[in-house]
């Protein structure tokens, strides 16, 4: 996490202060999705700006709670959003977590290190999965997952984050064969979930 927090920049949209609080459970969740890999320090991030509210952002005019831009390397993020992911452990929700899987996912497309490469094998061992009609036909069945996770690929792998971190054995017990698939994706062990 030390790592995590020197290579770093931590901004505040609008110049306030960014707090000890926000440094660390940002770097928290961030070192938190990469507890399997090699390549932890996230190279095609260079900072974390944060706002006091969701925002509006320029690629789309549309209001983000967070927005990760690999051009810039910078990972925006509305404060309380972020903060209510961290303190509701139970609705598969996670702004943090969703985040910082976009960032990972992309990586996995520009990257050819042992982690990105992996990552990037199951993610499409996920999407084949997905694609088959008695899988498929449980998803839409179970609605176990929500809407968003289906806007596209990147949605899709995180959201299954925030399952992955905040239902994990129903999930397990729900969609076994993707389960495995986002445990090798992140190279995770059982014993580092905490619920």
């Amino acid at each position: 996490m030390a790592t995590f927090i020197d290579a770093k920049q931590f901004k505040h949209r609008y110049d306030d202060q960014v707090t000890d609080e926000q440094i660390v459970l940002v770097s928290c969740v961030a070192c938190r999705l990469t507890f399997g890999r090699r390549n932890y320090a996230y190279p095609l991030l260079n900072a974390v700006l944060f706002f006091p509210e969701p925002f509006m952002s320029p690629t789309n005019e549309a209001l983000h709670k967070g927005e990760f831009n690999p051009t810039a390397k910078v990972l925006a993020i509305s404060w309380p959003d972020f903060k209510e992911g961290m303190d509701v452990t139970t609705d598969n929700l996670h702004l943090g977590l969703h985040e910082f899987t976009h960032v990972i996912h992309f990586e996995s497309k520009h990257s050819s290190n042992v982690d990105a490469t992996r990552f990037k094998k199951f993610t499409q061992e996920i999407l084949r999965e997905l694609m088959k009609p008695e899988v498929r036909a449980k998803v839409d069945a179970t609605r176990f997952f929500r809407d968003y996770a289906f806007t596209n690929q990147y949605e899709f792998m995180a959201v299954l984050s925030e399952y992955y971190f905040e239902s994990n054995e129903l999930f397990k017990k729900e969609f076994p064969a993707i389960y495995k698939h986002l445990t090798k994706a992140l190279l995770y062990k059982k014993e580092w979930i905490l619920n």
